[in-house]
């Protein structure tokens, strides 16, 4: 949803051009370990994340694409266990 009202609101303010707008990607640079270590230091419940390409029914994650695969390894890398694989 957030990212819809705000693709709404850079298509209006693109064709209106009355707003210069910014989108900030504070992770696009960190590697899936680095991502995982800064929530985690940073208290976020990491429990409430996916990053699943096929999510079963329930929300939780399939454990099996490589999305899930590779988070899993992060979470390995940085001593963890992914809570969302608990849910």
């Amino acid at each position: 949803a957030a990212y819809q009202t705000m693709a709404r609101l850079a298509t209006k303010a693109g064709v209106e051009g009355t707003t210069l707008l910014t989108i900030h990607t504070p992770l696009l640079y960190l590697t899936k370990e680095e991502i995982v270590r800064t929530g985690l230091e940073l208290g976020v419940d990491m429990g409430l994340t996916s990053s699943c390409y096929d999510p079963l029914p329930d929300g939780t994650p399939c454990g099996g694409c490589d999305s899930c695969q590779i988070r899993l390894a992060a979470f390995a890398k940085v001593g963890s266990e992914d809570p969302a694989m608990h849910r």
